[in-house]
Formats: structure tokens, sequence, C-alpha cells
């Protein structure tokens, strides 16, 4: 009889070592891994949120501006332009936006 090459056997048991460890590894409760795109949804999210609540602060500072002599730029026109209504609406509403994107797989 023939001697038969044992380089079978052990590719197989390399296998069967390989698949029980990935098995007793992927049982174990452990830190979970995120992927790259939950990590971008993620931090877009966040993004969206603080936009947000600049936007609101905003328009808190402009109604407080509008309700006395509440100044934070020289000119009051100016103050208009940059802290108003216009702007704390586009805040909000690019918060908005990027708040509630959903996650693509």
């Amino acid at each position: 009889m023939p001697k038969m090459s044992s380089g079978g056997r052990k590719r197989r048991q390399q296998q069967r070592t390989m698949e029980a460890n990935l098995r007793r590894e992927m049982s174990k409760p452990g830190k979970v891994a995120y992927t790259a795109a939950y990590r971008r949804w993620l931090i877009g999210r966040a993004f969206g949120w603080v936009l947000m609540a600049v936007g609101v602060v905003m328009a808190v500072v402009h109604i407080g501006a509008h309700l006395g002599n509440f100044s934070l730029l020289p000119t009051a026109g100016m103050q208009d332009l940059l802290l108003g209504w216009p702007m704390a609406g586009l805040l909000f509403t690019t918060g908005a936006v990027f708040a509630g994107r959903r996650l693509r797989t």
C-alpha cells in the first residue's frame, strides 16, 4: 500500500482549529467594533445636534437684542445681519438635516 502524505490531514486540522478559535471569539461578549461608516454617521449626527443648539442660542440672543439695549457688535445693523433670525434658522435647519440622516448600510 502506498504511503499517504500527512499534508492534507495537517491542513484540515489547522482549518478546524482556526474555525474553533473564530467561533470562540465570536461567542465572547466583548468590545463592539464599530464600522467606519457608523462612526462617520455618529459624528455627523452629533455635528447636527451642535448646529441646532447654536441656532437656538443665536435666536435667543437675537430676542434679547430686540428686548433691550443689548449689543454684542458695535453696530445694530451688523448684529441683525449676523445674529438675526435668518442665520439662526439656517443653522437650525442645517443641523436638523445632519442630525436626521439615516445610516446607510
